[in-house]
């Protein structure tokens, strides 16, 4: 009868009209909430066109660039014109003939080799990756067996970067092989002496046959024609898109194409993604058409994109629904907003007028109206989490959980300072309370479980681990049975430390071990051991709340691997003396403290019979001549000398720290004595002795930096023969 008593009752009756209360709260705040969405409902389609004006803003402002970036790479300025003097000065010299122009490489390599610079001139003077011409003054449709055209297709892969002085940067994609050695530029990989046109014939083609068709009635730039898809070089696999123009003399004589190229990859780079798109969902599609309806379906031929989708870049042909200004394509199921800008490239009446180009901005649906698709979300998840709430809000009230959340609370005071014990709390009757009350005995348990756990796992761990736990409200230290051991304790008791004992250890370890730190903020100790080997230890440190934890590690593998290859940089393998690397970081370190390099003298050498050797018995016994010298240099050459190989045959020496020049002339002539002892036996059983030649700079007198004693160096030749 008591557990029916009358106080209970009256509980129940407060806690039912408190649910009342809420209830009629939670209803006025979904009144509310369904209030303000009906009076915002316009806002997500204001959003969605917000995002389209921003994104055909952004395509407006790219097409405007890119389209000043299109015109001026077509640009040829008077290279044509330039080209046309001097194949007239040809022919009137009889040095080439219309007859045979274009014919072979032959015939054709007068004028290409008169051409060539000015090649050279509009790739530097242009932002694009190559620059072409072709010759030829047949009809191509005549020529389909014998399809190889003469001609010179110069590149530079990256055209934004500095001009090399030697033409170092540029590379030959084809041209007759006197032409390559003419210019003293390297051939690319795919490289050819003529081009076949039957597998490229798009960039020639079609401005060539226009032009011979017409008799070249136009100027040679309204001939002038951008390729509608990308190309790809025979045997090379970088993907381009070229604009050319025919030759035309001034009788109508069609003898060629001269253009320019641009790699799809460069032309990807003006092209940038994340003024899309943060994410980089959003692409950028380069396309041509020859539909000239404003609005309808367009049927899209890609010619480049510039995009982080796979599925795009494999697209073949895109229709564009709705206008020619904004609409959507579909790719693979996907839906994207596409917003166009028309670029101008050709005159209204030139040939190629029909082909028009445009630049899209392409955006996924999902992606471009996300902030949209949120917001509505978010008002259905904010209606059902507050419909949620009020019934869990309520259904807590109801169950009066003040008094067994109290009670719980004060059991679990009573045994917090009972650590070694899993607590035990008393049933309520609530289910949930006693599922909370059963998971904290659970998860004490599980902590006590896992640490057991953690200890097993560091005791069977390949690596060996070792640690130390220190807490504020307490005055002992938790460490690992191996932890002083594996800092080289091997005294040290593990056993009841102190936090005094513990932190005077430490101190002795900082003190007397050799150690360095890392970038992350570890720090590895260098521990002797009894072979006379040394073990690398790591110790990092961390503090969360009131607890501090360090976790010892051995690193030796590591470090000793990371030695390994320290030493592969910055050493020469054949010889074992520095690399040119590392030579200069330690002489440029010595030139910026003026006192320590005193008098110095630098000094170049070159091994003369290294060519001879290796014509006459092969680089293997090149490699031991080599290999003779450096351990001649090495052997010879004082403590305060900086030794390196630089390249092939080429040595380097940096001599420092004297007070006078004869000092280090009483060097070099030890160096002299000891390389007209050493002696190369030759396969064939004759001898040969080393023989060297350089030139030596001093220092202060004739520089004060390493790049000026390097030149002083090439003026300065002197021969040492043993």
């Amino acid at each position: 009868m008591k557990a029916h008593s009358k106080p209970t009752e009256k509980r129940e009756r407060s806690v039912f009209s408190t649910i009342f209360i809420s209830v009629l709260v939670i209803l006025a705040v979904e009144v509310t909430l369904l209030i303000g969405s009906i009076a915002v409902s316009r806002v997500p389609q204001q959003l969605d066109r917000n995002a389209e004006d921003i994104l055909a803003k952004q395509v407006e402002n790219r097409s405007r660039y890119l389209e000043d970036f299109l015109v001026q790479a077509q640009n040829l300025g008077d290279m044509p014109n330039r080209i046309n003097e001097k194949t007239e000065a040809l022919l009137t010299s009889g040095q080439i003939s219309k007859d045979t122009l274009g014919q072979s490489s032959a015939s054709s390599e007068p004028l290409l080799e008169a051409i060539a610079d000015d090649l050279v001139t509009q790739l530097r003077s242009s932002s694009v990756t190559g620059v072409f011409v072709v010759l030829n003054t047949c009809d191509l449709d005549a020529r389909k067996t014998n399809g190889r055209l003469p001609g010179i297709y110069l590149r530079d892969l990256d055209p934004d970067a500095a001009a090399s002085e030697r033409n170092e940067d540029l590379m030959l994609s084809f041209a007759p092989a006197g032409i390559v050695k003419s210019m003293r530029i390297s051939t690319d990989s795919c490289w050819q002496p003529a081009l076949d046109y039957e597998e490229l014939d798009d960039f020639v083609y079609q401005p060539f046959m226009t032009a011979y068709q017409d008799g070249g009635k136009l100027l040679m730039a309204q001939y002038g024609r951008w390729t509608t898809s990308p190309y790809v070089l025979p045997g090379d696999k970088r993907e381009a898109i070229a604009y050319a123009q025919p030759l035309i003399l001034p009788d109508g004589t069609v003898y060629g194409v001269v253009g320019v190229e641009l790699l799809c990859s460069y032309l990807e780079e003006q092209l940038p993604l994340t003024e899309l798109q943060n994410d980089g969902t959003g692409a950028y599609l380069l396309a041509v058409t020859t539909d000239e309806k404003p609005v309808g379906s367009i049927p899209l031929q890609p010619v480049t994109f510039s995009t982080q989708d796979r599925s795009l870049k494999s697209a073949q042909s895109i229709v564009m629904q709705d206008s020619s200004a904004a609409g959507t394509i579909v790719v693979n199921k996907t839906k994207y907003f596409a917003c166009a800008e028309p670029l101008t490239l050709y005159d209204r009446n030139a040939p190629f007028s029909n082909e028009h180009w445009l630049l899209l901005g392409i955006v996924p649906n999902s992606t471009l109206y996300k902030i949209s698709n949120d917001m509505q979300s978010l008002l259905l998840v904010a209606i059902v989490l507050t419909l949620g709430v009020g019934l869990v809000c309520s259904y807590l009230v109801s169950r009066g959980l003040a008094h067994p959340i109290r009670q719980l609370s004060d059991e679990v005071a009573a045994i917090q300072d009972k650590r070694t014990e899993i607590p035990k709390l008393s049933r309520t009757g609530i289910r949930e309370i006693d599922g909370f009350s059963t998971a904290i005995t659970q998860l004490s348990q599980d902590i006590l479980d896992t640490s057991t756990k953690f200890l097993r796992i560091m005791d069977m761990a390949s690596i060996e681990l070792g640690g130390y736990e220190i807490r504020e409200d307490s005055d002992k230290v938790f460490v690992t049975d191996n932890f002083f051991s594996m800092l080289g304790m091997q005294d040290a008791n593990p056993n009841d430390v102190t936090r005094e004992r513990f932190e005077m250890l430490m101190e002795e370890l900082v003190l007397q071990k050799e150690s360095f730190s890392l970038q992350d903020g570890g720090c590895v100790f260098t521990i002797p051991q009894k072979d006379g080997s040394e073990r690398f230890v790591m110790l990092r440190i961390t503090g969360e709340d009131e607890v501090q934890v360090g976790l010892v590690e051995d690193v030796t593998a590591a470090t000793l691997e990371r030695r390994r290859i320290e030493h592969e940089r910055d050493y020469d393998v054949l010889t074992g003396l520095y690399n040119r690397r590392a030579f200069d970081a330690r002489a440029k370190k010595l030139f910026r403290m003026p006192e320590k390099l005193g008098h110095a003298a630098l000094l170049m050498m070159d091994m003369d019979n290294l060519k001879q050797i290796n014509d006459t018995f092969g680089h293997d016994w090149g490699d031991r001549y080599i290999n003779l010298a450096g351990q001649c240099f090495a052997q010879t050459l004082p403590q305060n000398t900086i030794c390196a190989r630089m390249s092939g045959d080429e040595f380097i020496v940096l001599f420092y720290g004297y007070d006078r020049r004869d000092e280090i002339r009483q060097v070099l002539n030890r160096l002299s004595e000891a390389i007209k002892e050493r002696t190369a036996l030759l396969p064939n059983g004759d001898t040969m002795r080393i023989s060297i030649s350089g030139g030596i700079a001093w220092y202060p007198e004739n520089g004060r930096d390493l790049a000026t004693l390097k030149k002083v160096c090439g003026f300065c030749h002197v021969s040492g023969e043993a």
